[in-house]
């Protein structure tokens, strides 16, 4: 059977020639017109000079026997490409939320080996050879039988491109692996982006302290933080020195720790990071921390993973190892709506006072 298509790849450079000469169509024919703002742009351009993928584009070429004419008629990717070449003319800024470097300038306002980067720049076309447009609406429609629903974070990735969004995926690039050798997110989980979801949550959570785990608070965070999210820079620094410290603490044992759960890496990470820079509306007294503690730090941990593995042993029975009052609160805060906001804390709190009760 005849393959209706094929895949090449054409440049920035080459859309560019193509629209000069009146060869490309792209009006939005064949999807609903969608009107991305100046921040999802941008970070479509951030993304191009980054040198990363962007999903494919569908294009229906056609050629005129007579007069040799040829006409490539965008399918799918209008808005991309719209963005790309209105970029070109100098139609709008790259954001600073998005690039330390280029942030704040237009095209002609780039370094020449950024310009070249951009009319350089690949994009895969799935190229749609005369084809009829009963053909290319089939074409969609079995497309979209395989989609998969879109997860909320997925959905969030979608609608927002400022300054939270921004920072929570350049965190999320950092720490994948971390996350994956540890066992807190499978790759399949990342690839769902699970781990930017919940580095939604930790950031969320430093800088307006404890909160639920819920669809509504992370969705109003993402609308909220667009424009600007308060001190971001000095957040991401604090974030990654207080995932520094957990690994210098648990070294090569968090994979195997009770901790590797996000229930308990979540209280765990506030619980830390309180005792280095505050948690706002935590009240738990802070001390310092020290490299030397460290080794310490890691016992008290410790005897939290020997605690729930021997309630394990117990099938889960508290009552039947007479648990003080403050340790049956606790292994109630992790297993029982432990998304909750009043649950967290207390997790987080009694965390910290483990902590803080070894140091100096």
């Amino acid at each position: 059977m005849q393959q209706l298509f094929n895949t090449r790849n054409y440049s920035v450079r080459d859309f560019e020639e193509w629209q000069q000469r009146d060869e490309l169509i792209l009006q939005p024919k064949f999807q609903r017109r969608e009107v991305w703002s100046e921040k999802a742009r941008s970070y479509l351009i951030d993304t191009i000079i980054r040198g990363k993928p962007i999903p494919k584009i569908y294009m229906r070429q056609d050629v005129n026997p007579k007069t040799r004419r040829v006409v490539r008629e965008i399918v799918d990717g209008q808005q991309r490409l719209h963005s790309v070449l209105n970029f070109l003319k100098d139609g709008f800024k790259i954001s600073r939320a998005h690039s330390d470097d280029f942030g704040g300038k237009t095209f002609s306002q780039l370094n020449e080996d950024a310009q070249r980067d951009i009319l350089k720049y690949e994009f895969a076309v799935d190229l749609l050879q005369d084809m009829p447009d009963n053909e290319i609406y089939n074409i969609f429609a079995r497309i979209n039988t395989y989609s998969e629903k879109l997860k909320d974070q997925e959905l969030r990735n979608s609608k927002w491109y400022g300054d939270f969004k921004s920072s929570v995926y350049l965190l999320a690039e950092e720490f994948t692996t971390f996350f994956i050798e540890n066992k807190l997110f499978t790759a399949k989980t990342i690839l769902r982006m699970a781990e930017a979801e919940f580095i939604s949550d930790l950031l969320l959570s430093v800088h307006e302290g404890i909160v639920a785990r819920s669809k509504a608070v992370l969705d109003n965070a993402y609308k909220k933080y667009d424009d600007d999210f308060p001190s971001r820079k000095t957040y991401e620094k604090r974030f990654r020195e207080t995932m520094d410290i957990i690994k210098a603490i648990h070294g090569d044992d968090l994979a195997e720790s009770e901790f590797r759960a996000q229930r308990l890496f979540y209280p765990m990470f506030c619980s830390i990071y309180h005792l280095k820079f505050g948690l706002p509306n935590f009240t738990v007294p802070r001390k310092t921390v020290r490299v030397a503690d460290f080794p310490k730090m890691k016992t008290a941990l410790e005897s939290i993973d020997a605690l729930l593995e021997e309630i394990k042993e117990f099938h889960r029975n508290p009552a039947a190892l007479a648990l003080s009052d403050v340790d049956s609160k606790f292994y109630d805060s992790i297993t029982v709506h432990f998304v909750h906001a009043d649950k967290r804390l207390i997790s987080a709190q009694y965390i910290c006072r483990k902590l803080t009760r070894v140091l100096g």
